[in-house]
């Protein structure tokens, strides 16, 4: 009898309080065990944390991935909505650039030269068409009647697969001296000054471009061709005394023919081009065959030409493919180009933007540039 009165005291007074008449009893508490993890963990589990030890133990695993995932969305730049400046008018280039530049090495620079009025920004807005519309802008009665510029400088627009685009300036173009400060020596002729200015943007081009878009047009004005050649000479090494493995690098040139007519897609017209470019260039180091050509296949060793053509009306017939379809050919072809690197090491985005700078100040400093200047007649 006294063992089921102990039993019912135990089972109904765990806390060891007294009841009338019974002796009070005291039960010792549940002892706690102290197990330590597989894992080789230093602090102390206990046997109600076991079961979830398991999760606790992938959770800094699964923790560990979100830190790096949010550095890489913090180092993608942001998508651009429009074209900015790269380089004003003053030979001076523009550190917001970075922002829209990262670290990796797979990207393409294009670049665009021309007179006033060819169709330079048109060409690039037709090129970056599948992006956004009308990403550079283009000349309008204001700028015919005020004899101004629509494009000062060096524009920038990077899309998304890492392609870099920059219209330029006019070359050649008065409009540019009156407004912008000459880092040159002024000469006694404004028309030196302007040449030489000239060379400067097309020697910078040269240097820091996988390809140079010439725009023309008509066929062909002799001292513009001059003008391409006296720009390679001018142009500064990429190479020092310790890169003696290392070839000079010269950019992949295409000579484009806007608003072409419709002779001007004759076999026989083409050829006439072709052999032309062909023998001018025959001494020159910038690549001109490189296969951007209008064929529909590549094309190894096929003279860079490509024709685009004016807009005609609706009577008149269609002896070419359509602007839309010779605009989305060049663009592949483009793409598809050999990128052989700018300089002995390999750059990235923003180291290319650093190098752009280096440029810069050689280009300024170029005893080339000056002994040109004071050799003009």
């Amino acid at each position: 009898m006294n063992s089921r009165k102990v039993t019912a005291v135990v089972s109904k007074d765990h806390d060891g309080k007294e009841i009338e008449g019974r002796i009070p009893i005291k039960v010792a508490e549940r002892p706690t065990f102290i197990l330590k993890t597989r894992e080789g963990e230093n602090r102390a589990v206990s046997p109600s944390q076991r079961n979830g030890s398991k999760k606790e133990s992938e959770t800094p695993t699964a923790t560990s991935s979100k830190p790096s995932e949010s550095r890489m969305l913090m180092s993608m730049p942001q998508e651009m909505s429009n074209c900015i400046k790269f380089m004003d008018e003053n030979f001076q280039l523009c550190e917001n650039v970075l922002d829209y530049l990262v670290d990796q090495q797979d990207f393409l620079v294009i670049g665009v030269l021309g007179t006033q009025g060819v169709g330079k920004s048109t060409i690039l807005s037709l090129l970056t068409f599948n992006h956004l519309p009308d990403i550079f802008g283009v000349e309008n009665l204001t700028h015919y009647k005020t004899g101004s510029n629509c494009t000062t400088g060096i524009d920038f627009y990077v899309t998304k697969n890492r392609v870099i685009y920059l219209d330029t300036q006019p070359i050649l173009s008065s409009a540019v001296m009156t407004t912008a400060t000459s880092t040159l020596e002024h000469y006694a002729s404004t028309d030196y000054n302007l040449e030489l200015q000239s060379l400067q943007f097309t020697a910078f081009l040269y240097s820091i471009c996988h390809i140079i878009i010439f725009v023309q047009d008509w066929f062909v004005d002799p001292n513009l061709v001059r003008f391409l050649q006296t720009a390679e000479m001018l142009k500064p090494s990429s190479t020092s005394n310790l890169d003696q493995d290392y070839a000079e690098y010269y950019p992949h040139i295409l000579f484009l023919h806007n608003k072409a007519e419709i002779d001007d897609f004759r076999p026989e017209t083409q050829k006439i081009m072709t052999d032309f470019y062909t023998k001018v260039f025959a001494t020159s180091k910038l690549q001109i065959h490189s296969g951007l050509d209008m064929s529909s296949y590549p094309t190894e060793g096929q003279l860079n030409l490509f024709l685009i053509p004016k807009i005609c009306p609706e009577s008149e017939p269609i002896m070419h493919d359509n602007e839309k379809d010779l605009i989305e050919k060049l663009r592949n072809k483009i793409h598809g180009v050999s990128r052989n690197s700018l300089t002995p090491s390999t750059l990235t985005e923003k180291n290319w933007y650093h190098y752009a700078s280096k440029v810069v100040e050689a280009i300024k400093k170029s005893h080339l540039s000056l002994e040109y200047g004071r050799l003009l007649p």
